[in-house]
């Protein structure tokens, strides 16, 4: 589920909070007119929504490297796309100026920002090391500094002669005319920061948290938070609108509205409860898990949704957990499959019948880890039975055929990448 949330006139045009994603979403960008955004995957699918128009993505393309940012031209008929390695993916009017794609990186590329003119970029890595491209020129890096917390975001200074860049706990570096409104450095945070924007004028920023907090500074007006309005996902940005307010997407998909009026629950978000919305978000937190670890995405399969939800409704309906005959499914295939494995789980009562909980306890338990990130797998179906308050949850998983399964360690729980509870329930 991915969700976006939109703030003062930055309107909400749409997300892609009802469907499945190969990949979580990892970053948005706004048109100039501030009446669209493109948002993309790590895959660099992209999504785009109000004007914002469709010039090209990598979803197509295996990348050496995932997509971690991106950034709309001058006139909004392109757009860049950056890896973690800082190769650089060009669309529409969108030139290129140059990439680290051939330089060792001490660190990850995390993110970039387009000059004024759009006729350069920058890109900040975690260590806080700056590249500058075309006539985006350099002005400063913390890649000499010791960080306390790793860098997760930049934003350009309007005039496109200074940035700021903003660190996990909000530690704000500001280089140029970029100047220093506040940060949280010294806050303790209950969710670590993940992106920041500036104001149209370059008087103040916003930051937001991975909870959908927002912290603003300077001349940044405060129109509304996402703060445990998000469904249970993570933000993953924040995202100025040149009509004012920001929007702020998350892993998943779902796009929220907040203006001097009053704030907006995304329309898909206020229909994401029930055995839908339950069995689309496990699918997103299942190939986030496998993003997190460079696994394939695994692509929703009709046969395997059919058996987990019919076996969903059986387990519900008469009260019993157990495993059905995996080798009906196989014979169901037609040879299209090599194998296929199964997770349970049921959850009674407040807070043990939504989507986070129940990934949650699947994730923690060695064996359905094992099942969501085997390596060869390709294939899931899941199904979900909400009954008598209680959650009934089966993942099927299919590894297509010609496909030689190897065997593995029980891979390790961390790096968790869905483990925040909540979300869709019954």
């Amino acid at each position: 589920m991915l969700a976006v949330v939109s703030a003062g006139a930055a309107s909400y045009h749409g997300s892609v909070a009802s469907v499945s994603l190969n990949e979580p979403i990892v970053d948005m960008a706004a048109t100039p007119t501030g009446n669209g955004y493109w948002l993309v995957a790590a895959d660099g699918g992209i999504f785009g929504f109000g004007d914002a128009r469709y010039f090209g993505s990598t979803g197509s393309i295996k990348l050496k490297a995932p997509i971690v940012g991106m950034a709309s031209t001058a006139t909004g008929h392109g757009y860049w796309l950056v890896a973690a390695d800082g190769g650089i993916f060009s669309f529409g009017d969108a030139h290129f100026y140059g990439s680290t794609g051939s330089i060792h990186l001490t660190k990850p590329i995390v993110g970039m920002a387009a000059t004024q003119t759009g006729r350069g970029y920058w890109l900040v890595a975690a260590d806080g090391g700056i590249f500058g491209f075309g006539d985006a020129h350099f002005y400063g890096s913390a890649g000499s500094i010791h960080l306390a917390r790793p860098m997760v975001g930049m934003a350009a200074a309007p005039t496109g002669h200074g940035y700021w860049m903003v660190a996990s706990d909000g530690g704000i570096f500001g280089y140029g005319d970029a100047h220093f409104f506040g940060s949280t450095g010294a806050i303790h945070l209950a969710e670590p920061i993940v992106g920041m924007a500036a104001t149209p004028h370059g008087h103040g920023y916003w930051l937001v948290a991975a909870d959908g907090g927002i912290f603003n500074y300077g001349a940044a007006r405060y129109y509304g938070s996402a703060a445990n309005l998000l469904a249970g996902q993570r933000a993953v940005g924040v995202v100025r609108s040149a009509t004012g307010g920001y929007w702020i997407p998350s892993q998943f998909g779902a796009v929220d509205s907040a203006s001097p009026n009053g704030f907006q629950v995304d329309p898909n978000l206020l229909l994401h409860n029930g055995v839908q919305g339950i069995e689309n978000e496990l699918v997103n937190r299942i190939n986030a898990e496998r993003a997190a670890r460079g696994l394939h995405p695994l692509l929703a399969d009709p046969l395997l949704h059919a058996f987990a939800e019919n076996w969903a409704r059986h387990l519900a309906s008469t009260s019993t957990f157990e495993h059905q005959n995996l080798m009906i499914i196989l014979q169901a295939a037609n040879g299209r499959l090599e194998q296929a494995g199964e997770n349970l789980f049921e959850g009674s009562g407040p807070g043990a019948t939504d989507a986070g909980t129940a990934h949650n306890a699947l994730m923690h338990s060695p064996g359905h880890r094992a099942n969501i990130l085997l390596p060869e797998e390709r294939l899931v179906g899941v199904g979900a039975a909400c009954m008598n308050g209680s959650l009934v949850v089966v993942e099927d998983f299919g590894t297509p055929s010609g496909i030689t399964l190897l065997s593995h360690p029980t891979p390790p729980l961390d790096p968790i990448a869905a483990g925040n509870l909540g979300g869709a329930g019954c």
